[in-house]
């Protein structure tokens, strides 16, 4: 029996294309297709279980070919068991359930090379033999020695990028089976209508900006060697906290206990600045981003961290200096970030101490110690 699990959100071509390359190799009598409820290597999911096992029956069996496509059962029970389920566990059901049949798990390679973390590793390895197989660009020495690996060529997709495209309003309609494209059309999944939520929730000349930011983080993600699509998507959630009318941010905040630096002085002074804080939150729960590092880029946006990395510089400084910015220094922050990111990252910071003190505003304390910190260092 093959076993294939995963989160499968959404499911696409590449997956397709594994889940065969494996048949083709062990030829099974059997095919398990195993979507996760809540696969224990992820921190969330952009879509429910529920939606998952449905596309998972719509548009990855039936691109497999006919003689697996035969074979081959979608295992519900993870996905019905509103829990976060081992592979241990359902492993070892299966192999009690059918104790002379030959269980082979097929993997993709970020989850094979992510081996480590799996939960009890070394009975797993008593119990299946693994197969995985390599996208471009993936290093085979990150793959533990114990899983075949496939030589197939693998398609250059994966559903993070999937994910951050469809958000960013990108056609990826050729990596899905067309029922699948549909249904995450008709519910908006993965937030498809994130683009149009913006536009009809944002002024225009926020929604303007929030374009700008999303170009200019782009860019600097492909000169700097990040990805692009998720600069491009921190872009696009950036100031989707302003959603919220600035004067319910600060009970927002509260009822969703944001962990915010100076939270009571922020709302009294400044309520203006939760709205990175919120727009994380909103980012994660009403526009299905689970990518950890674009949500902390959305959270530190406006005020910055003492730790930032680099995703989060790029996005802090293409909010301060996007084309729409009319300050002075906006051209020349936006040229210097191409030549020294750090360096524009510490322009941006200065331009907005200068800015509030000029307006006789008040400065967030973690503002001034980035600031010290950043002069302490020269």
């Amino acid at each position: 029996m093959l076993l294939f699990g995963g989160s499968f959100d959404p499911p696409h071509r590449g997956h397709a294309a594994l889940l065969t390359a494996a048949a083709n190799r062990i030829k099974p009598d059997r095919i398990l297709v195993i979507p996760a409820c809540l696969a224990p290597l992820k921190s969330g999911h952009g879509a429910p279980a529920a939606e998952r096992l449905r596309m998972v029956k719509l548009g990855l069996l039936p691109l497999l070919p006919k003689p697996w496509r035969r074979r081959a059962r979608l295992y519900a029970r993870e996905a019905a068991s509103r829990r976060r389920v081992y592979t241990i566990e359902t492993v070892t059901r299966l192999k009690a359930e059918h104790p002379d049949w030959e269980f082979h798990f097929v993997a993709g390679s970020d989850s094979a090379a992510a081996w480590r973390r799996w939960k009890a590793p070394k009975r797993l390895l008593g119990l299946c033999r693994w197969w995985t197989a390599l996208r471009p660009g993936d290093r085979a020495r990150r793959i533990p020695p114990h899983f075949a690996v496939i030589r197939r060529p693998m398609p250059q997709v994966c559903s993070t990028d999937l994910r951050a495209d469809m958000a960013a309003g990108r056609d990826v309609s050729r990596w899905l089976h067309p029922r699948v494209a549909a249904r995450i059309a008709r519910r908006g999944l993965y937030g498809t209508g994130l683009a149009a939520n913006l536009k009809s929730g944002l002024n225009a000349g926020r929604f303007a900006h929030t374009w700008a930011v999303r170009a200019l983080a782009e860019a600097l993600a492909r000169r700097w060697g990040e990805d692009p699509r998720r600069a491009s998507w921190a872009g696009l959630l950036h100031d989707c906290g302003r959603l919220i009318r600035r004067r319910r941010l600060g009970a927002y905040a509260r009822a969703r206990r944001l962990r915010v630096p100076r939270l009571a002085e922020v709302i009294r002074r400044q309520p203006g600045l939760l709205h990175a804080y919120v727009g994380a939150d909103l980012a994660r729960r009403r526009f299905a981003c689970r990518d950890q590092a674009v949500l902390s880029a959305v959270r530190n946006h406006t005020l910055g961290a003492r730790s930032m990395s680099r995703l989060e510089l790029i996005l802090y400084v293409a909010d301060a200096a996007s084309d729409d910015r009319g300050h002075p220094e906006a051209r020349r922050l936006r040229r210097l970030a191409f030549q020294d990111l750090d360096a524009a990252f510490a322009g941006c910071l200065s331009a907005k101490l200068r800015h509030a003190l000029n307006r006789g505003g008040w400065l967030h304390p973690l503002s001034i110690l980035l600031w010290n910190e950043r002069c302490a260092r020269t």
